[in-house]
């Protein structure tokens, strides 16, 4: 009996010496897990947006690209001689197939600076022509055809119209631009819409050129935003920097009022006063919500017409709450039974306290073994901290090269990094980069970390200088941050893992399954 009694008593200092820490560790594991969550969805939320935004404006794109390959279609058959604007039935055959299966268009227009004009739009199983001479005033003639070359029926209408005051009459200064309008009304449809047009010179003529122009109505291009919207997370719309329009998908046109359940307006308002950034993830609180937006301008050459795309982001991370909050009771188990063993072995063999290597005694010896293993996947080595050996100046890329081989390791399962050593292991040492004294150079590499990748990860980089050989070298020990850490260059953010001797960049998608991998 004494004997069983000694035995409990001389078991639970070690049952309490294992279960205190495992205890502290699945605690400390849960926080980290909540403390993630929450980080990595308001971090995940921006690369999302923007991710969805890139997506949405190269379809876009694709539909305005087709304009334009139209007009410059046109414009290249007039300066090849190919249009005649004498023959209305030859420009009818022309130029009918050009818009008969693509709804978005309402019409085309084909002018010159002297005032003839040639308009042509579907209308319903027919077409609808409007012709104007030269220098005429007062008269329009309307021709409705069947066939191109088969027609029902003709008309005139008296009008100071004039199609050099449009607004799509315009003569570009570079001859193969687009030129595109703000939204404005329609002359004959009386519908609102923008236009795109091309202009070229009249051959044989000193001052003459022409104009061809298609007209797109915005109840058209609602209809391709609308058609969108049931395939993609956020509210997809189109806004005019220069003025109050906006189009949704959803019923909403210029001018008019929000009825969207996102506050795009107020969104719109707080993008204008940041002076128009592209590509910039925009904030707002409504209603206890974080809402985010993006603006992306649709055309390289002209800031008309911009791609915006809003979203609340519970609804932008909704797919990875189960992946970012994810301990069960199979997560505890293992964690328990893992750490139940790790705890036992390390008591069995001595406690906590392990032997060190002599290369982690000696740091010389630590970096000549480093050296001898060459670059991989936890080795990084690089020549200098600012300066670029081929020309002898300092350059932001040098110092960008080392941070993030640092970044990378960060994301991935640690590593060291050498700095004034080359590719081939040669030691250069730190002299290129003439700092005043060590602690100058440690400084100046503190500051860049800070800036470029954040204070709050110093815990996990260890700079460190070491003479070897009569050299300086710096030491940079990198452990895993756990949490995702990226290159600040201005207002732009950059992802790094590393992939063998490489440091890779990823996109924002490949970087939320690379996340959610990790975990």
């Amino acid at each position: 009996m004494n004997k069983g009694q000694t035995r409990r008593r001389l078991s639970m200092p070690r049952l309490r010496a294992i279960l205190i820490p495992l205890a502290g560790f699945l605690v400390i594991l849960m926080a980290l897990n909540g403390y993630q969550f929450f980080k990595l969805k308001s971090n995940l939320a921006g690369p999302v947006i923007n991710e969805i935004s890139d997506a949405e404006l190269r379809d876009m794109q694709s539909f305005f690209d087709s304009i334009s390959d139209k007009l410059k279609i046109v414009r290249d058959w007039a300066r090849n001689g190919v249009l005649d604007r004498n023959d209305t039935i030859g420009l009818n055959k022309q130029l009918m197939p050009l818009i008969e299966h693509q709804a978005p268009l309402s019409g085309i227009l084909l002018a010159d600076n002297k005032g003839w004009e040639y308009y042509l739009r579907p209308d319903e199983s027919s077409w609808v022509t409007r012709t104007r001479a030269a220098d005429q005033k007062g008269n329009l003639l309307y021709q409705r055809w069947q066939e191109p070359d088969k027609l029902i029926k003709e008309w005139q209408k008296k009008s100071d119209y004039s199609p050099v005051k449009r607004p799509w009459f315009h003569r570009s200064e570079k001859e193969d631009s687009i030129y595109w309008t703000s939204v404005y009304t329609f002359y004959e449809t009386k519908i609102k819409g923008i236009s795109a047009s091309v202009s070229w010179d009249i051959a044989d003529t000193e001052n003459d050129f022409a104009v061809f122009a298609i007209d797109i109505p915005i109840k058209e291009l609602r209809q391709l935003l609308k058609a969108k919207d049931r395939t993609r997370r956020g509210i997809l719309f189109l806004v005019n920097p220069y003025s109050d329009y906006f189009i949704l998908g959803d019923g909403a046109e210029v001018g008019e009022e929000d009825v969207s359940p996102a506050p795009i307006s107020e969104l719109i308002s707080r993008w204008k006063k940041a002076d128009q950034p592209a590509g910039q993830v925009v904030r707002l609180q409504n209603n206890k919500q974080q809402w985010l937006a993006t603006f992306k301008p649709m055309l390289k050459h002209n800031s008309v017409i911009w791609v915006g795309v809003a979203a609340s982001e519970k609804e932008l991370v909704a797919g990875l709450n189960s992946t970012l909050f994810d301990i069960d009771l199979i997560d505890l188990l293992v964690a328990c039974a893992g750490g139940g063993a790790m705890l036992l072995l390390i008591w069995l063999n001595g406690g906590l306290r392990s032997a060190r290597s002599p290369e982690q005694e000696d740091p010389v010896l630590k970096v000549h073994s480093l050296i001898n293993e060459g670059e991989g996947s936890n080795i990084e080595f690089k020549s200098t901290v600012r300066i670029n050996l081929k020309n002898g100046k300092a350059g932001k890329e040098i110092e960008f090269a080392w941070l993030k081989a640092v970044i990378a390791f960060l994301n991935s399962d640690g590593g060291t990094l050498l700095i004034g050593v080359a590719d081939d292991g040669g030691i250069y040492g730190l002299e290129a980069d003439n700092f005043e004294n060590d602690d100058r150079c440690l400084l100046h590499i503190k500051n860049l970390f800070n800036q470029h990748v954040g204070a709050e990860f110093s815990d996990f980089a260890d700079f460190t200088l070491v003479e070897i050989e009569d050299k300086k070298i710096v030491v940079v020990d990198c452990q895993p941050a756990g949490k995702p850490v990226f290159l600040k260059v201005g207002k732009n953010e950059e992802f790094f893992i590393r992939s063998g001797p490489s440091n890779s960049k990823l996109t924002p998608s490949q970087m939320i399954r690379y996340v959610q991998q990790k975990k």
